[in-house]
């Protein structure tokens, strides 16, 4: 099974949770709430890298990264997750210059230089509002 590097290529912090998937493999739900539904999770080559070339890749060597906490999976325990858990191995500092930059190249790759309406492209915490509905309406 391919574990975690030595040296990873951004700033980490201390790494905890997992990421569970679903029966069919199609989505991951992070330990920090998010699902690759929700908020399209990065790809990281071997190196940990994040790369846009990795996308889509079927390399059980490299990595997953949850943008919004920064956790990275290998992409054989999330192969090998369906319905049970893979566990993180690593978590980015979400915070670091140098993995915002990262990202930001690799958001400018993936949805060229205007991002399609719901892609995070900066580490800033993002919000969900719920609709409004009509027991809300004021009596």
């Amino acid at each position: 099974m391919t574990e975690a590097i030595d040296e990873w290529p951004y700033p980490t912090v201390s790494v905890d949770g997992n990421a569970t998937v679903d029966d069919d493999g199609e989505n991951q739900l992070c330990e920090c709430g998010n699902d690759s539904w929700a908020e399209d999770w990065r790809h990281a080559d071997r190196d940990g890298n994040l790369s846009f070339e990795a996308s889509g890749s079927s390399d059980p060597a490299e990595f997953t990264v949850c943008p919004v906490c920064g956790r990275v999976y290998t992409n054989l325990s999330l192969f090998d997750a369906r319905a049970v858990a893979a566990a993180a191995v690593a978590q980015y500092d979400v915070s670091s210059p140098l993995f915002a930059a990262a990202l930001a190249r690799y958001d400018r790759d993936a949805y060229g230089a205007t991002p399609p309406a719901g892609a995070r492209t900066s580490t800033a915490p993002t919000f969900r509002t719920r609709r409004a509905s009509s027991h809300d309406e004021e009596a």
